[in-house]
């Protein structure tokens, strides 16, 4: 059985509204030749009595989309009755299971991972710079990043390991961290220059 579209107690004053414009809404549909089919009235009944108590203030479709119950259907519905509507207020795009190989947003900003050598020679580089230098060659920066202790693996190449090739065990006995400055220099965190490079 259908439920029946009757006012609820409205948690927050600021979303009275905004329950009020649902309600209304739901009743109107209601209204019509036909009525409301049951699956849609209690989707306009939890979308109404999650509305009512909300916690935080709806001030546009966009927060309202964010309420349980609330999918794009009910904003659909609600886009041209909705208080204080205006054109830039319509629901996000979701990014459902449905959507393979799409990303929700823009490409992630870099960081290095703590203890990790990227951030062992940024944070080197940085101490450095606070100090007054301008500027490192490779042999100084390695020493200096490994005196500091702040990465868990080699800086600089361990002579007592295997260089990679035939005998070496595995990729990790040859591994230095002096690898991730090129991925440091191609995000723009550390700037090469000079030859020898500084």
């Amino acid at each position: 059985m259908a439920p029946e579209a009757r006012q609820l107690k409205v948690h927050l004053r600021e979303n009275e509204a905004v329950a009020q414009c649902v309600l209304e809404k739901w009743r109107s549909m209601e209204e019509k030749p036909g009525g409301l089919k049951e699956n849609l009235a209690h989707t306009l009944y939890k979308s109404y009595r999650n509305v009512c108590a909300a916690k935080e203030p709806i001030r546009s479709l966009k927060d309202l989309y964010q309420i349980k119950g609330v999918g794009k259907w009910v904003i659909r519905q609600l886009k041209g009755s909705f208080p204080e509507s205006s054109p830039d207020l319509s629901p996000p795009e979701s990014n459902a299971a449905g959507e393979k190989g799409k990303k929700a947003g823009g490409s992630k900003r870099y960081v290095p991972q703590k203890n990790s050598a990227a951030y062992a020679i940024l944070i080197t580089l940085h101490r450095e710079t606070i100090n007054g230098k301008s500027h490192m060659k490779k042999q100084e920066l390695i020493d200096a990043t490994e005196a500091s202790g702040l990465s868990q693996s080699a800086i600089g190449p361990d002579k007592s390991k295997a260089k990679p090739g035939a005998f070496a065990s595995s990729q990790k006995d040859w591994y230095t961290g002096w690898s991730c400055m090129k991925t440091l220099t191609s995000k723009g965190l550390v700037a090469k220059s000079g030859n020898p490079a500084k």
